[in-house]
């Protein structure tokens, strides 16, 4: 069963090609929590977008590893993912939205506590991210390519 959490403060909002095959996308989005030391990254969920990645890790692993991240596969993935959100933020796309406070729940799926600190983070949170204001919402949507939406 999932944990949610909830808070309000800086949120990132960026898409992700997160399969090359089918050249699916995905609405990521990236906070923090715990003054920093915990990464929160979620997947927006986009009505009609059938290639929602589900679980971050999975992408995270499908992504590959970079050779300094040492440690389990579970480890490696939860860098991967604080280096995107962190990164996301730091060098951003021309489409990347940044709030500097909204308010937000993630559904969480799994946590990881990191063995160092890796872009400032002791933590990773990951699962799906809601937003609670409805326009912020239809601003993140519109950054998947069209091509991703079924027909409703």
């Amino acid at each position: 069963m999932a944990r949610t959490i909830t808070g309000t403060g800086r949120v990132t909002i960026f898409s992700l090609l997160h399969d090359w095959e089918t050249a699916s996308h995905c609405v990521l989005a990236y906070t923090t929590v715990d003054n920093g030391l915990t990464a929160v990254l979620g997947s927006v969920p986009v009505e009609g977008n059938v290639f929602e990645p589900g679980d971050l890790f999975a992408t995270a692993v499908r992504h590959g590893f970079i050779g300094e991240w040492k440690g389990a596969r579970e480890q490696r993935a939860a860098c991967w993912l604080a280096c995107t959100g962190s990164g996301s933020r730091t060098v951003r796309k021309a489409d990347t939205i940044d709030v500097q406070e909204a308010a937000w729940t993630l559904d969480m799926a799994r946590t990881v506590d990191l063995d160092g600190s890796y872009y400032g983070h002791q933590r990773v949170h990951a699962g799906r991210f809601t937003l609670d204001d409805p326009e912020l919402t239809a601003r993140a949507w519109a950054l998947l390519p069209e091509r991703v939406m079924t027909a409703v």
